[in-house]
């Protein structure tokens, strides 16, 4: 079966994770097998099509982590066990394997694609997680990903302020091969240009309206770069390349607005 046939599929399971945010469960051996960073279009009858990330799997099982934001996602949200929904994908450009000494940099939401990341690579000694969110109950797979770090905007829990702080700490402190990172853009920038002072090996997790998954529509572009195609993950050469990086967005219209 092509990838590009949306494949009718039933909601196994549904797990609130935070007061905005579930993880649905289903059947779909083709999103089960992906790469952790790749994502996949998610349709509901009577709702539209939106990308979500991959954020877990077990056997021919995917999970996907899906914070309310809009009529579409709000309609995934209302679903029950049972329901059925359409997936088509898997999509776009995933993670490299960690190497040397790697660190996860995950903020709120943005987890989902790394916790698949993680779950694949858990054997690997030298990845350690850095996690942050704007508060305690926003904190997503604590228990399951045990960062050495947590952070949160109101200081409820961990560091009070951003996780991009005590990770700059940690980078005078450590030797770092490789940072893999996914969450807010303003976030990810902030990253970037760590990264690129130290000369680290940056890999990160772009967000951008995607109407089609496949390239063809535009709606996703940052400069040339196709975010649904040459991305979502671009690593630190390639984010030189993109003036608009951690500068502008685009609406669903494509007017662009500042980040």
């Amino acid at each position: 079966m092509s990838k590009d046939k949306p494949r009718v599929r039933k909601l196994e399971s549904i797990t609130r994770q935070s007061p905005t945010v579930i993880t649905v469960k289903l059947f779909d051996p083709p999103t089960s097998d992906a790469t952790p960073g790749q994502f996949a279009m998610f349709w509901v009858p009577g709702s539209g099509e939106i990308p979500i990330a991959i954020s877990g799997r077990e056997k021919k099982y995917a999970e996907f982590t899906i914070k309310k934001r809009g009529p579409t996602t709000g309609a995934i949200h209302d679903c029950d066990p049972g329901d059925q929904v359409g997936v088509r994908g898997p999509y776009g450009v995933g993670f490299s394997e960690p190497a040397g000494k790697s660190i996860v940099v995950a903020g709120g939401y943005g987890v989902s694609p790394l916790r698949l990341f993680c779950q694949k690579y858990s054997n690997y000694t030298d990845l350690e997680v850095l996690l942050g969110a704007s508060t305690e109950k926003e904190l997503l797979f604590v228990d399951q990903l045990e960062p050495k770090i947590v952070a949160t905007e109101d200081g409820e829990i961990g560091y009070h302020g951003y996780i991009t702080e005590p990770l700059k700490d940690m980078l005078l402190e450590e030797d770092v091969d490789r940072i893999y990172t996914a969450g807010p853009e303003q976030m990810i920038y902030q990253i970037f240009k760590l990264c690129k002072s130290e000369g680290i090996w940056l890999e990160a997790s772009l967000e951008r309206i995607m109407k089609c998954g496949v390239g063809v529509c535009g709606s996703c572009l940052i400069d040339g770069f196709r975010v649904c195609k040459d991305g979502p993950v671009a690593n630190l050469s390639r984010l030189e390349e993109l003036s608009e990086f951690g500068k502008w967005k685009r609406t669903h219209s494509g007017r662009k607005e500042r980040l």
